[in-house]
């Protein structure tokens, strides 16, 4: 769990520090617990870490807080610390009730329901102001996700995006 002393003077962690100082998904324990007693069996979950979810959080689906769909209209979601600002643009979901999560390392929101649409007062940004890690155009994690899952899609996968990389394409298949 990330620990600020007093110098913090009550700030929340994602205004204060960024990557594995604050969170590499050792909260998602944590996250379970949490779920368990807001009686919410599936959620989305925007993690820092090239890792499945589903493996701590039963019925977790890996998320970008910057593009919420109607799945997600009044549900609790979850944000790594080093998403709301820093790796993704998702100022937007503080206006929304939130629960500190493993001290700080993530954070619960409880979503509106209907979600603005993006761009709208109160909802995520326009495509244009959305942020990857790295300023990569794709989610990496999607790809990292779709290996875990899928080991023996590994040499094709890499083929395919070596290739994309190379010809400046980089575009996932869906």
């Amino acid at each position: 769990m990330p620990y600020f002393n007093s110098l913090a003077a009550g700030r929340p962690t994602y205004s204060l520090a960024s990557d594995s100082n604050v969170d590499w998904n050792q909260a998602l324990p944590d996250v379970k617990a949490f779920l368990e007693q807001q009686g919410q069996h599936r959620v989305s979950i925007d993690t820092y870490a090239f890792s499945d979810p589903a493996a701590f959080v039963p019925n977790a689906d890996m998320w970008d807080c910057q593009k919420p769909t109607t799945v997600d209209d009044g549900q609790w979601a979850v944000v790594s610390s080093n998403m709301i600002l820093d790796v993704h643009n998702c100022e937007w979901l503080l206006q929304y009730p939130h629960v500190a999560v493993a001290a700080g390392s993530m954070y619960a929101f409880r979503l509106p329901a209907p979600i603005p649409n993006a761009g709208e007062p109160g909802g995520p940004p326009v495509e244009s102001q959305r942020r990857q890690w790295f300023r990569v155009p794709v989610d990496v994690r999607v790809y990292a996700l779709d290996l875990i899952r899928h080991p023996e899609t590994m040499p094709a996968a890499m083929a395919e995006m070596t290739k994309q990389m190379a010809s400046g394409n980089f575009s996932p298949k869906k």
